[in-house]
């Protein structure tokens, strides 16, 4: 071989060395381009959902958290508009209770109306006129067994309607009050209902004493019917006073003629 011909196919070999090096070279770095494409599209994926998870996350508790607003805004409102219609229907109750006392023309109306109204308010109720050592029932609304009208007690035994009597003044049990001799003897109320005895005065004298409890339910005047009934009472004995001056100036016209 000519030396010519040997140097072509030196630097034949050469060139076809050198463009398989870079053949590989290019190739390496192609694949390492590949895998850094490869590794970034991964990363973003992943981001993109990680981001998508937390947007989702933070939706659903904006969605939950302004549901529960709603509910509790609603359950607020519905709860108002309770109250509200309760206070009207006990205005309503009060206000016709003493319209009706207002319009009896006789001492037992006005006391059968004036228990009857306590009774609504409270559960139970009862009307006692003391009678020298003993108090006389009027009428019973809501008691069961033996209590009745015709109920009557010792002075001994009639617990805060007997204390009513002799102070002149409101008694009242209330949940904590120690119970004792306070109950009358004829009442069986649970620990957790309250009573109340009230007086009703005409001319600074107790006739009668109006006595009611919550007996074994809740009752319809709510927490404030121990008001209502003291102030059913007081306007009872202020209606009573007056049928009895008017019977009076009736009757003294008439023995002035």
């Amino acid at each position: 071989m000519s030396s010519s011909m040997e140097f072509d196919d030196r630097l034949h070999r050469a060139f076809h060395a050198l463009t398989e090096r870079l053949h590989h070279e290019i190739a390496t770095q192609l694949d390492a381009v590949r895998a850094d494409l490869s590794e970034s599209v991964r990363a973003d994926r992943e981001a993109a959902v990680g981001e998508a998870i937390r947007e989702t996350r933070v939706a659903a508790e904006r969605e939950t958290n302004e549901r529960l607003a709603a509910h509790v805004t609603q359950a607020g409102t519905n709860a108002r508009a309770e109250a509200t219609a309760a206070q009207a229907a006990a205005t309503e109750r009060l206000t016709d209770a003493v319209r009706a006392i207002d319009g009896a023309h006789s001492l037992s109306d006005t006391l059968d109306v004036l228990v009857t109204a306590a009774a609504a308010e409270a559960g139970r109720a009862a009307v006692f006129l003391p009678h020298g050592s003993t108090l006389k029932g009027w009428r019973l609304v809501g008691f069961d067994g033996a209590a009745s009208s015709t109920t009557e007690l010792p002075l001994t035994e009639g617990g805060i309607i007997t204390e009513a009597s002799e102070t002149a003044s409101m008694i009242r049990i209330d949940p904590a009050s120690p119970r004792g001799s306070l109950l009358p003897q004829f009442v069986e109320l649970p620990e957790q209902s309250r009573a109340v005895a009230v007086p009703l005065v005409m001319t600074g004298q107790v006739f009668s004493v109006l006595y009611a409890d919550e007996g074994q339910g809740q009752p319809r005047g709510g927490e404030s019917w121990p008001a209502s009934i003291e102030l059913l009472a007081r306007h009872a004995a202020r209606t009573l006073e007056a049928i009895t001056a008017s019977r009076l100036a009736q009757v003294a016209e008439l023995v002035s003629r």
